[in-house]
């Protein structure tokens, strides 16, 4: 126990900045998903009119690196990263200055909905456990009530509320596709449906990836971050 109390003393810079980061954690990961989100519509903008459209490919691959060599860096570097996580298929895309936005519909509302989902985190509580942090933004009365008193059925049931109307139109559209659907039917889903789908599911991972971050870097009543801590003790 004298070894691991040895390297605790020996981290403890690395614990102080972990213990003062957990508190901007929202901020920073705010900020970088604003300059996300900016460059996504900032990119059409910032190329000649009509000039970058049907560019219907594959996700999680990039298609197009001719294309984006033609551009400046900037609208290269954000078409190049729309390419890779996007099928950017034109009918399902929003459209800016003629251009097709560097992802579709659904993708953009997401990392808008991300955004909201970070910065209503701002001011909640540092804590070791996302769903205390979670419950932590909420008002007084409910804090005090049952949804204080059960924050983890509250965290769990926030998330899945948020995640299952994309789950639902993406996943029925997808089976639309494979022809799996009874009765043979069949379903195309709308831009305005995966803009009104995809924002709760962007505010559903920025809750859970801003919860995760400010609980692995949060200081326990006992002192230390809890992952250190974990790492470091038995």
């Amino acid at each position: 126990m004298d070894h691991y109390r040895y390297i605790l003393q020996t981290c403890s810079p690395v614990m102080v900045i972990a213990s003062r980061f957990v508190h901007r954690a929202p901020i920073f990961l705010a900020f970088l998903d604003l300059m996300l989100v900016t460059s996504l519509f900032l990119a059409p903008l910032s190329v000649p009119h009509g000039t970058v459209t049907h560019l219907d490919a594959n996700a999680n691959w990039i298609d197009h690196t001719d294309r984006w060599k033609q551009m400046d860096p900037f609208p290269m570097i954000v078409y190049t990263f729309g390419d890779l996580n996007c099928h950017q298929m034109m009918n399902r895309s929003l459209i800016i200055n003629g251009n097709q936005l560097p992802v579709c519909a659904r993708d953009t509302a997401t990392f808008i909905g991300v955004l909201l989902g970070i910065v209503l985190l701002i001011r909640a509580r540092a804590h070791d456990h996302p769903s205390i942090i979670f419950a932590s933004i909420l008002p007084g009365r409910f804090r005090r009530g049952w949804f204080g008193r059960h924050p983890a059925i509250l965290f769990t049931g926030a998330i899945l509320l948020l995640l299952v109307p994309t789950a639902l139109d993406g996943g029925i559209q997808a089976l639309s596709y494979m022809s799996i659907l009874p009765w043979g039917m069949s379903y195309e889903s709308t831009n305005p449906t995966r803009i009104l789908t995809g924002f709760p599911f962007g505010m559903g991972i920025g809750f859970l990836l801003t919860t995760m971050v400010m609980a692995l870097f949060s200081r326990r009543e006992e002192g230390g971050p809890s992952l250190l801590k974990y790492l470091f003790s038995e």
